[in-house]
């Protein structure tokens, strides 16, 4: 608000000159003065005062009243043209009373009448007078009453803050626009009330029917004296946008939507977005005479206005996003009628009449409601103008290069509301955009790049991505390149196959100021003119999954493009369109070439397709860091998830070809280069790593022949019964041959089988080793509210208030504020320091420095405080290569691998006992009342060990269950599967026979002739051989052993050790029951009878036995 204190400032804003207490300015040869001593305010003479009360400090309104007409003389009108407060019937007790300026043309006639408010944040009487205006007319229409020849109204304010004088008013006009009165002969004039002298009520009742509440905030001072509204709306007469210019549109936006009932958020969007498209387009083709614009009731309609907006829409589509859109213009209809030489041609009438019919009566792409006649056409009007009448003052496209961060949050604000999570899957909260975008070494790239780097997100979404990626190099290019941004944004590539969101990416990028970003609308997997392969440097994604179908839109050529097409069997049916996507980057990026990619954490273990998709990744990147993020990450979307930091290997030389090729030179016995690569010792270096005598690997190698111990016994064992082998045996050639010829054949098929699996192996042992720097692994809390934490952010589905909430950040629940937005800000997460994106306490920079670790010989560092969430770990260690199936998953798991040592043979466990799964069953055959069909789930497994009758499940009777999964004497009762780590392999002994059944999740050790069954589960309930099993568990969700537990390995001691370690177990069990012994000491006791008998060595995770 203008008040005493602050209005010298205002005149100053105004080059008023100060002489002490006065201040002076000549306007046009007019003078305006202001005497402080005396408080008066001063019109140049000729103004016409009737009252004296406007004339002194005595109110705000005043100040308000005195920069109004300051404004009128400065655009030419002169002071015989003005009147302060002219005396009228009327006003708010409808008595005798005086509106504040009325404007008279050349020839003494009314022009415009003027009422002046206050305004400020907390209390405006001037929004307050414009609510009564359009309840019933308020003073204005009161005014008109006595001034019926006036041509406008205006409801007028000024405010001065922060050194900046804001304008505001609404303008009507009381002319009539014939053309829009012909579209509808219910449509009631202006002139048709004054013919019939029809009253204040009368003339609002037309503004408010026939104008819908029409008023225009433009060229009350811009236009020629008595010339309102034809002054063309230029692109100097846009502002750009501020904090507090944010929250009006927003606010003004969400009122419109209110007002209207308009409900589907998603299509207001989608519409709001081709507005913007428009506008864009607009202020580049028609800087001087604006489109996107609304005239005024009086020169303008909702025909032409659409007209207009679609135009400009089809020019943006077509020069932004290459996508032909159809408009026929209403010339091109007329120009088809050009040899119709009658003009009253009856057909002609008709036809075009139709042709307006479709035209405008149908929804299109700026119909915010669902128009289908007449009268949802002018309601869908009412609505465009208003949202019109909204952006028409706002800039979009700046001079300057630098971000516009303003219209970025504004149009973040508008997405948030507008699209909501049930598409979550486009986007990727901005937490994790920043943090991603933030960890690749962009400082390092920008400052060593002779040229301008592309980068490419193929499945761009809103385009969050590219935003933040432009953002984050912009101080690089000013530090190291002192060169214009735009060669760097024109470098920047989304695809985005969702025709709507393609749209929404490019608009997002002009809101940013990054208009130069590329926008193509269609499929990521598959080639387009500006897309090359080996071209790019950075690439930052979030690639769809699990959509079924999707081989089925590409064609045969561009399906063949993909190595990993070859191992799909049913195009129509297969779904792992992420490995696509993995694939699509090794083609795109260049050699040392940098990417962030979300997967679903699947990836690194399944089987399938997902195994060559692995071998691609090893074969042509080098893995920089793993970053796991639990179920909580993207909204609805509960997909753990592994966002992938890779290099791009180099082609030439190909170090998988070169890795390959010399594993082949040792399996042909050829060591002559080894001094030459300098890498015969890494051969030396798998066998240790993988537990196997170097003596023997060589003798396998150069006897081809599988030796009788360790891993070649198991490759014997699992070919001598494999489908391959006992198919050979059916042969009647073979049949015929002699046992020893039998077994000879053996022998050479089954070391081609282990030869075939060890050759893969040192193949990716080899590639591993080479990974030239650890992985970083980055994994997020088990716990729900530390990983809230973790993240810095949470979701909400409180009704009315859905969506991410930033913790740390004040909650603003009114979800129509865009400062919801700026909560990321506030935020304090391990992750990156939003303030602060090169803080070296956060993971973004450990990743970021371990991406250069490599070229600069400097080790990543772990500080203490991310030791929780942050470790380092060899990717040859991270690959099991001890199991006969070699399936090159990469495991994540940080802990520590345990070493069984013993002075005994290593025996695995399925030579000692048999593995039985337990019973599975589906929920349709449980029992609601006891059976004698019982199963015992986990619960009833205690984590130091003991049988626990809890739970019990019963099902059907008529249920048929294999006697081999009931529990019997000397049975060892195992949890094969577990959501929590701590759970999965705890076991118990059966000390007697049972009628129960062990669950589907359950499994059963039953001891063969080799093993007491109370020393193997003594054993395998030692702390150290617990951890064993928890590291031999795979899965994400749901820990799972049964597939892997027969490959531990467990210390097998003559049977008189194992009587001896049994019976020293129960004295210390017997002594624990019957004193008060602490648990400690009774694990430590435990423990140390297997060290004094060297069965097992204590380890430092020996002190405890049982599942803690």
């Amino acid at each position: 608000m203008i008040k005493k204190d602050t209005f010298a400032d205002l005149l100053n804003a105004l080059d008023f000159i100060q002489d002490g207490e006065i201040y002076t300015k000549n306007i046009n040869g007019h003078e305006m003065k202001v005497d402080f001593a005396n408080q008066k305010l001063i019109y140049p003479q000729g103004v016409t005062t009737i009252r004296k009360t406007t004339l002194n400090f005595s109110q705000n309104e005043n100040f308000v009243v005195f920069e109004c007409i300051h404004n009128l003389l400065q655009s030419g009108y002169k002071p015989e043209h003005i009147t302060l407060e002219p005396e009228m019937t009327g006003g708010r007790e409808s008595t005798s009373f005086y509106c504040d300026i009325l404007l008279k043309d050349n020839n003494g006639a009314e022009y415009l009448l003027i009422e002046c408010k206050t305004t400020d944040n907390k209390d405006s009487e001037f929004e307050k007078a414009w609510k009564r205006m359009q309840k019933d007319g308020g003073q204005l229409f009161n005014y008109f009453n006595s001034y019926r020849k006036a041509q406008y109204l205006c409801l007028y304010t000024a405010d001065f803050s922060e050194g900046k004088i804001e304008q505001s008013y609404h303008l009507v006009s009381m002319k009539d626009n014939e053309k829009y009165l012909e579209s509808d002969d219910k449509l009631r004039s202006y002139q048709s009330v004054r013919d019939e002298s029809g009253s204040k009520s009368d003339f609002f009742q037309v503004w408010k029917q026939t104008y819908q509440l029409d008023s225009t905030e433009h060229n009350l001072f811009e236009s020629a004296p008595f010339d309102i509204g034809t002054r063309p709306f230029s692109i100097n007469d846009l502002k750009e946008l501020d904090n507090n210019g944010i929250q009006k549109k927003y606010h003004q936006f969400a009122t419109i939507m209110r007002q209207h009932n308009v409900s589907g958020r998603e299509n207001a969007f989608d519409k709001l977005v081709n507005l913007f498209l428009a506008k864009i387009k607009d202020e580049s083709e028609n800087p001087n005479a604006l489109k996107v614009y609304w005239r005024g009731a009086a020169q303008d309609n909702y025909f032409d206005l659409q007209d207009r907006l679609q135009e400009l829409y089809k020019k943006g589509m077509d020069e932004f996003l290459d996508e032909e859109i159809t408009h026929i213009t209403n010339d091109e209809i007329e120009d088809a009628f050009v040899l119709f030489k009658n003009k009253t041609d009856e057909t002609k009438k008709t036809i075009l009449e139709k042709f307006k019919q479709i035209k405008y009566y149908t929804s299109n792409d700026f119909a915010f409601l669902d128009v289908h006649n007449h009268t949802l056409f002018f309601k869908n009007g009412a609505i465009l103008k208003e949202v019109v009448q909204m952006l028409q003052d706002i800039r979009l496209k700046t001079d300057n290069s630098g971000e516009n961060q303003f219209l970025g949050d504004l149009f973040e604000g508008f997405l948030d509301q507008g699209v909501k999570q049930s598409e979550g899957q486009f986007f990727t909260p901005l937490p994790i955009v920043r943090f991603l975008v933030s960890s690749l070494p962009l400082e390092h790239i920008i400052s060593n790049s002779e040229s301008v780097p592309q980068m490419i997100d193929y499945a761009c979404g809103a385009g969050h991505f590219l935003n933040e990626y432009a953002k984050q190099i912009r101080p690089f290019i000013q530090k190291y390149k002192n060169t214009d941004t735009a060669p760097y944004y024109q470098a920047i590539y989304g695809i985005e196959k969702e025709y709507r969101l393609s749209k929404v990416a490019k608009v997002s990028a002009f809101m940013y100021g990054q208009d130069g970003i590329n926008i193509i609308y269609g499929d990521g997997l598959t080639e387009h003119d500006d897309i090359k392969k080996g071209t790019f440097s950075v690439l930052v994604a979030n690639p769809p999954y699990s959509v079924k179908g999707f081989l089925e839109t590409l064609s045969e050529e561009e399906r063949n493009a993909f190595a990993l097409y070859q191992s799909v069997d049913k195009t129509d049916t297969f779904n792992s369109i992420e490995t696509f996507f993995i694939e699509r980057a090794a083609q795109l990026l260049t050699p040392g070439g940098v990417a962030a990619i979300i997967l679903p954490s699947s990836v690194l273990s399944n089987g399938g397709i997902y195994i060559k998709t692995r071998e691609i990744l090893l074969q042509h990147f080098d893995i920089v860091a793993i970053a796991e993020f639990g179920s909580g990450t993207f909204g609805k979307t509960n997909t753990n998830t592994a966002t992938l930091f890779l290099r791009r290997k180099a082609d030439t030389p190909n170090l998988s070809i070169h890795y390959k090729n010399r594993v082949n030179y040792w399996f042909n016995n050829d060591h002559s280069t080894d001094s030459l690569f300098e890498d015969g010792h890494l051969l030396a270096q798998y066998c240790q790593d993988c537990d196997i005598d170097e003596t023997d690997y060589h003798a396998f190698i150069f006897n081809k022949r599988l030796p009788e111990n360790g891993i070649f016994a198991d490759y014997r064992a699992e070919y001598q019964k494999s489908n391959d082998w006992k198919a050979h045996q059916k042969m009647r050639a073979f049949q015929r041959k002699s046992a020893d010829e039998q077994q000879q054949e053996f022998e050479i098929a089954a070391f081609k089988f282990a030869s075939d699996i060890e050759r893969d192996k040192l193949h990716y042992y080899l590639l591993a080793s080479a990974n030239p720097q650890p992985v970083l692994l980055i994994k997020s809390p088990a716990n729900n509210k530390a990983a809230k934490t973790f993240l810095g952010y949470e979701w909400s589905t409180r009704k009315g208030n859905e969506g991410i909430k930033y913790i740390g950040s004040t909650e603003i629940g009114d979800e129509d504020n865009p400062n919801r937005n700026q909560g990321i800000f506030k935020i304090n997460t391990p992750l990156f320091n939003p303030n602060d994106l090169s803080d070296t306490g956060k993971i973004n920079h450990l990743i970021c420095q371990n991406f250069q670790t490599a070229s600069n010989n400097f080790p990543t560092t772990i500080p203490e405080k991310l030791r929780p969430y942050a470790s380092l770990n060899l990717l040859n260690k991270m690959l099991d290569f001890s199991r006969i199936s070699f399936d090159k998953a990469i495991q994540t798991s940080l802990t520590e691998k345990v070493e069984i040592i013993s002075k005994y043979p290593l025996i695995r466990l399925k030579d000692l006992a048999s593995i039985i799964r337990g019973v599975t069953y589906s929920k349709n055959e449980q029992a609601q009342k006891i059976t004698n069909k019982i199963i015992l789930p986990a619960d009833n497994i205690t984590l130091d060990g003991h049988l626990n009758i809890s739970k019990e499940i019963y099902l059907d009777e008529n249920k048929e269950l294999d006697d081999e999964k009931r529990l019997k004497k000397d049975d060892i009762f195992i949890c094969f599967s577990s959501g929590s780590e701590k759970h999965v392999g705890k076991l118990c002994l059966i000390t007697q026979d049972t009628n129960y059944f062990a669950g589907g999740f359950m499994g059963i050790l039953r001891s063969n002739k080799e093993v007491l069954a109370s020393y193997l589960f003594n054993v395998l309930n030692l702390d150290n051989m617990r951890n064993k099993v928890r590291q031999l568990s795979n899965g994400n969700n749901i820990k799972n052993l049964s597939s892997s537990i027969g490959e531990l390995k467990v210390p097998l001691p003559p049977k008189n050790i194992q009587e001896q370690i049994v019976i020293e177990c129960q004295k210390i069990d017997q002594e624990y029951e019957t004193s008060r012994m602490e648990i400690e000491t009774y694990r430590t006791k435990i423990a140390k009878i297997f060290s004094d008998l060297e069965v097992l060595a204590e380890t430092q995770s020996d002190k405890t036995r049982g599942g803690g």
